[in-house]
Order: structure tokens, then C-alpha cells, then sequence
């Protein structure tokens, strides 16, 4: 966030700029799921995403993506930008962004470079510059030495000459001051409040940017929770043994072979429909009917249920026979035989 001015959020680290892009996508789309439900929207803030430097930006985000960063896929920047540029300008989410020069190469191809509804040129301007920008129309003369001195054209018209207001950086500063401060959440550097679990699931699946919205990274982190893998799935399978409503909900219980050692995302066992099917314990009718309740990626990592966290979280979107739960996010808790129930009704159902 600014440290300055209330409403600026300013990002000079790369991975700090990456997810700024991912929440700005991230909020764009949830608003455009409001409005496809119904939900009205009109009272929510509209929001402006600038880059300047994109060149540099982009190209450091790219280093950045194979190197520091650790993923195996190209960089999403442009595609990101294409998204925020296709559905931004009616959702009022909108893009301004600063380049030396407007190349192809720079946004990927021309549908993402020809979604921006106009276009600025100031100072010195070589040839190759305005083609760029604004194609093979004539070129207009300009004083270069006068601050904001140069051309705008709309997208599709001739481009005319104008002068841009330019204001000094300390004035500018000044004028910020003089507007409404930003809501809290704005100004303390989180996400827009009206993102939710389920908007931040299909911005993963649709655009890879749910993973790097700021506040929700535990969605897909699956070392998430304090304990460690070995300790929670050697707790989570004593429990399935011990458990005094396991035998009295079902004769069997079909879970995968879980591995207590070793990180589980290393494989893929949790996505297998192999599984082994297992006498549980003998009932205590002594004990407590509530019994205990697990999390969602805990029955994954564990195998109560055969699937990985995210694949889980996005049935429990989209399914209506998902088990409600007790909680909300990531804290929401579930007996392992309601879960059971459901993933072997799915099974059923799939057959």
C-alpha cells in the first residue's frame, strides 16, 4: 500500500505487482458472477489498475515466474491483462498503462493491445513509435519541451493533438489529500472484500490468478494448517479408527492407502480410484454422538476421501449434494462418514 496518499496502493516488487494484477481480475470477475446471480453491484467502488513501465514489468515478471518464483508455466501476465481489459471497462474496472512503445510482442498479439479505448503519445516520438501506437496515419509536429504536450486518439479515429494536465508529483500528492479517504480494507492492503471462496475458485480454474490473490493462498496450499502432513494424517486415521460413529453409519469404509510419510503432493494417489476397503472399529455406544470433525484438506491429504484439496473445494461449489459443513472457509469442518457418503454417492453417480 501507499504510504502517503489513502486510496493508492503503489507495488515496486514484482511478485507484489503479479498479485496486485491477479486481485484486480479476481475482483473484476467476482463482480461480473454478481451480476450473472442478480446481486446488485452499482454501490461497489469503481477501480483503476495502472502499470507503468509495463515493458519492464512484463519482462520482470517473466525472469521472475521461471526463476524466483518456481512455477513450471509460462508467465500469465498478458493473459491476465487481456482478461482485465476484455470484461474491466463494463464492470468499471479499468487499465491504465504506461510503455516506451506499444509492440506486439509486448502484449502477446494484437486482440489484448486493441482493447484499450485510447492512446496517448507525449514528448519525443520516433517512427517506429507511432506506427505502433496509432498505425499509418500522418504524424503531427509538437513542441517536445512542453511537459504534456502531445497526441490522443480514440480507439479506431485519427489521433489529434493535445495538451495533458501535468502535475507535479508533490501537488499531485496534494490534491489525493484533498479526496475521501479509501474504505480500510483498501488502504491496509487487502483484497476487495466482495471476493469470496467461490469467486476465488473460479478465477484458479478459468485464469490460474486465484492462487495469487492476496488473503487466499490457503486454498491451495495444502501445508496450509500448523501441523505437518505426517502428524495430522497419523491423528486423522487414528481417529477413523477410534471413531465411536464410523460402524454405525456403515459396515465398511472405503478409504485410499495413505502415506504418513513423505509431502503427499509428491504423488498423485489422491486422485486414483484404487482404494481398499477396511473393517472399521467396533462402535463404543458410551461415547459422545457429536464425534470428531475434520477439514476438507485433512480428509484429502488423509484419504478419507480420494481427491486432492482443490479438486474438493470446487465440488463443494458446484455440487449441491456437497455436505454442508460446520464453519465457513477454510476453518469449515465435516464427519468423515458424511464425506464418505458423498464421494461414494458421486462415484455411484458417475458410473
Amino acid at each position: 500500500p501507499s504510504r502517503t496518499v489513502s486510496g493508492v496502493r503503489i507495488h515496486t516488487r514484482i511478485e507484489d505487482a503479479i498479485r496486485a494484477l491477479a486481485e484486480f481480475v479476481a475482483s473484476a470477475t467476482a463482480i461480473a458472477l454478481m451480476q450473472q446471480a442478480g446481486v446488485p453491484t452499482r454501490h461497489l467502488p469503481a477501480r483503476v489498475l495502472i502499470i507503468d513501465e509495463f515493458g519492464s514489468f512484463a519482462g520482470g515478471a517473466k525472469q521472475w515466474w521461471a526463476g524466483p518464483g518456481r512455477q513450471k508455466k509460462q508467465s500469465p501476465i498478458t493473459f491476465w491483462l487481456h482478461v482485465a481489459l476484455m470484461q474491466g471497462r463494463a464492470l468499471e474496472h479499468r487499465i491504465v498503462l504506461g510503455a516506451h512503445q506499444m509492440s506486439l510482442t509486448l502484449f502477446g498479439g494484437s486482440d489484448a493491445r486493441d482493447l484499450f479505448s485510447g492512446r496517448i503519445l507525449t514528448g519525443t516520438c520516433s517512427a517506429q513509435k507511432w506506427i505502433t501506437t496509432y498505425g499509418h496515419v500522418k504524424k503531427p509536429a509538437w513542441d517536445t519541451d512542453i511537459k504534456g504536450r502531445g497526441t490522443y486518439g480514440p480507439l479506431g479515429e485519427r489521433p489529434e493533438l493535445v495538451q495533458i494536465a501535468y502535475i507535479p508529483q508533490e501537488k499531485a500528492n496534494v490534491r489525493l489529500r484533498e479526496l475521501p479517504e479509501a474504505p480500510e480494507w483498501f488502504d491496509a492492503g487487502r483484497c476487495a472484500p466482495w471476493i469470496t471462496e467461490e469467486h476465488i475458485l473460479e478465477v484458479e480454474s478459468s485464469y490460474g490468478a486465484g492462487r495469487w490473490v492476496p488473503g487466499w493462498g490457503h486454498l491451495f496450499d495444502e501445508d496450509a494448517d500448523t501441523d505437518s502432513d505426517a502428524e495430522q494424517a497419523d491423528d486423522t486415521l487414528a481417529m477413523l479408527t477410534e471413531s465411536d460413529q464410523i460402524a454405525g453409519v456403515t459396515d465398511h469404509v472405503t478409504v485410499t492407502l495413505a502415506k504418513p510419510t513423505g509431502h503427499p503432493s509428491s504423488t498423485d494417489d489422491r486422485d486414483s480410484r484404487d482404494s481398499v476397503t477396511v473393517q472399521p472399529a467396533a462402535a463404543n455406544t458410551d461415547s459422545s454422538p457429536t464425534g470428531r470433525r475434520i477439514t476438507l484438506p485433512e480428509a484429502c491429504r488423509t484419504g478419507v476421501i480420494p481427491l486432492k484439496p482443490d479438486t474438493a473445494r470446487a465440488a463443494r461449489m458446484r455440487d449441491p449434494e456437497f455436505p454442508k459443513g460446520q464453519g465457513e472457509g477454510r476453518d469449515q469442518t465435516y464427519t468423515p462418514e458424511e464425506l464418505q457418503k458423498w464421494h461414494q454417492n458421486r462415484t455411484a453417480v458417475s458410473k
